[in-house]
């Protein structure tokens, strides 16, 4: 599947299609004006996978992240259950880094719920480690975050 599949920067015309994924992805989603609010910010970027053209116009998954300095946060990545364990989150996330490498980030970050085991596999297959713990950081069930870290700095230090 990942072969067959675009990613591109999002634009006004790809909220609502997002938006419906956050929904059925999240149980606290976003509002749809907090996307709308991330793609005017001069820091953030959102990617979306989609196929190919010429295929009927689709969105499958999505990635937020901000890059500020020499660090990117990720704010957020999800797939439509219809097409997830297809490798499309792993090359959103990869298309994500490459871009956020190339605007001087030596550093990525996010935070992910302890129970989420299919992302924290694919956030430590990609050399994320865990650094530290945000106690009661979901409002919907007070779960706390674990804080996961890729130093590329690091790593071009050794």
């Amino acid at each position: 599947m990942s072969q067959g599949l675009l990613i591109r920067r999002a634009g006004l015309a790809d909220v609502t299609a997002i938006w419906a994924i956050e929904k059925l992805s999240f149980p606290t989603p976003w509002s749809r004006w907090s996307f709308l609010l991330e793609l005017g910010q001069r820091n953030s970027r959102t990617l979306v996978a989609s196929p190919p053209a010429p295929q009927p116009w689709q969105t499958w998954g999505y990635l937020i992240f901000w890059v500020v300095l020499e660090e990117m946060h990720i704010l957020n990545l999800a797939v439509h259950p219809e097409y997830r364990r297809r490798g499309i989150a792993r090359r959103l996330l990869a298309e994500g880094l490459a871009q956020a490498r190339t605007l001087g980030a030596e550093l990525a970050w996010l935070e992910v719920r302890p129970s989420n085991l299919a992302a924290r596999a694919l956030y430590k297959s990609l050399g994320f480690k865990e650094v530290g713990r945000r106690p009661h950081y979901y409002d919907d069930t007070k779960e706390d975050a674990l804080l996961l870290t890729l130093d590329w700095g690091k790593d071009e230090k050794n």
